[in-house]
């Protein structure tokens, strides 16, 4: 078998669930390859794609994962070889004796076909563990990198609302002084400021924590992580649905989990004969024995052992070993089934909120305040209605990021089991949602995080 037997087969199957190949290094000047094809990346800013691209070539995690496929194959290749004979020398310490006594184990001999088949059986369901390992690394990638880039967003959006909360503040206290507005209501917008400062504080607190996760998912070093520049905010999600019982149905299809179950299945089951036997008789040994006395001598005969329950403990290891294989593999289409989903529902819904925080709640805030500005510039309403649609208006930002990002979270843990582009297409693209008519649409979510000027 070759070295990277296997390693074609699973880099196919990951591929075409995630858009990404990974790469096995087991030598020096492979790692310096792979090595140069991160710094290639790292050139420009990394995407999603991007990040499980780099994993898949830098990730310690990872290439211990591939190292399974190694460990399988000389499983395998134990299998699929003949029975080691055993040989024993002894030679007389005087006198001119020597014999010689060759033994191999005869159920093994006979049963090589069979375990043969138990070894591809193990091989298969290695190749369908690693495929699903890999899946799920580049779930877990796709979930950090989602963490990371919200959290900037979120900062942004309360940087920007702490800039127009602190200049909205000196305004007020202008206000104040000339005695126009009462003295809560520039407590009010003083604790608003304060507010917008605590919120800025606590997003800026979650940037380095979720940096450092992503760095440790993509295997960074220290150079490396140095280089690292994502993308400033998530995509926002496309228009096109999601079925969940079409996802569900093309997860239990392509499931790298059942596919491992239904390996272990056959192997448990190639195996369940020879070790039915085995129990019964123990190791059953061909013996071939040659001794020399002056001339060579020849005596042959068997050795097996036999159990003083006769075979019972073998037998209901063989049978439990079998039905939990099967019970197994029932769980494996039960949680691919259901986990799949269940996934697809909740990327269904996250996205159906962000499209309509986007085309309705962002816009109606937008319209608000700006209606709002120009009521209290013409002192038709007070401080207080400010403060309010400026809080919306915030807010608004704030519920479409959260949107956003819990899409691209369900989404990943969608991909454990499915690429949502293989998913059937059973609806039409979803119609967006219709804004008032005097409100514009916005080119890209950006006006979330753009703040209202500042009020005179």
């Amino acid at each position: 078998m070759a070295p990277d037997a296997g390693l074609a087969e699973v880099s196919a199957l990951v591929e075409a669930r995630t858009g990404a190949a990974p790469a096995w290094a087991r030598t020096d000047e492979e790692r310096a390859a792979l090595a140069a094809s991160v710094d290639s990346l790292l050139d420009a800013r990394v995407g999603m794609d991007e990040a499980v691209a780099i994993a898949f070539l830098n990730s310690p995690a990872i290439q211990a994962d591939l190292e399974e496929l190694g460990i399988a194959r000389a499983a395998f290749l134990s299998a699929v070889l003949p029975p080691n004979p055993v040989l024993e020398v002894i030679r007389a310490a005087r006198g001119n004796e020597l014999e010689v006594e060759v033994s191999v184990s005869l159920l093994e001999l006979l049963f090589w076909p069979q375990r043969v088949k138990a070894g591809e059986a193990g091989m298969d369901a290695a190749k369908a563990h690693a495929a699903r390992r890999l899946a799920d690394a580049a779930a877990d990638v796709r979930v950090a990198y989602v963490d990371y880039v919200a959290a900037r967003q979120a900062l942004d959006l309360y940087e920007q609302a702490e800039s127009a909360g602190e200049a909205a503040q000196l305004a007020a206290q202008a206000i104040y002084a000339a005695g126009n507005i009462a003295r809560v209501d520039l407590d009010r917008q003083r604790q608003f400021a304060a507010r917008m400062t605590a919120e800025r504080m606590h997003a800026q607190g979650r940037i380095g924590p979720a940096r450092q996760h992503l760095i440790a998912m993509l295997g960074l070093d220290e150079r490396q992580a140095g280089r690292l520049q994502t993308l400033s905010r998530l995509p926002a999600p496309p228009g096109a649905m999601i079925d969940a019982d079409l996802a569900a149905e093309a997860a239990v299809t392509g499931s790298f989990s059942i596919a491992a179950a239904e390996a272990r299945l056959r192997e448990v089951a190639s195996r369940r004969g020879i070790r039915n036997v085995e129990a019964l008789l123990g190791d059953v040994e061909l013996i071939g024995e040659f001794e020399r006395q002056g001339r060579w001598s020849e005596a042959y005969g068997l050795g097996f052992a036999l159990p003083l329950d006769l075979g019972a403990a073998g037998r209901l290891r063989a049978g439990a070993e079998f039905r939990q294989a099967w019970s197994q593999l029932q769980q494996a289409r039960l949680d691919s089934l259901t986990a799949s989903r269940a996934a697809a529902m909740r990327a269904e819904g996250a996205r159906e909120l962000a499209l309509f925080h986007r085309d309705v709640s962002l816009r109606i805030s937008a319209e608000v305040f700006d209606g709002v500005v120009r009521d209290f510039n013409a002192m038709q309403i007070g401080m207080f209605d400010l403060l309010l649609a400026r809080r919306d208006r915030v807010e608004a930002g704030r519920d479409y990021v959260q949107a956003v990002a819990e899409y691209w979270r369900a989404r990943a843990e969608l991909e454990r089991y499915v690429r949502v582009a293989d998913i059937p297409a059973s609806r039409a693209r979803a119609e967006p949602r219709q804004a008032p008519a005097s409100a514009s649409a916005p080119a890209d979510h950006d006006h979330s995080h753009q703040h209202e000027g500042h009020v005179h």
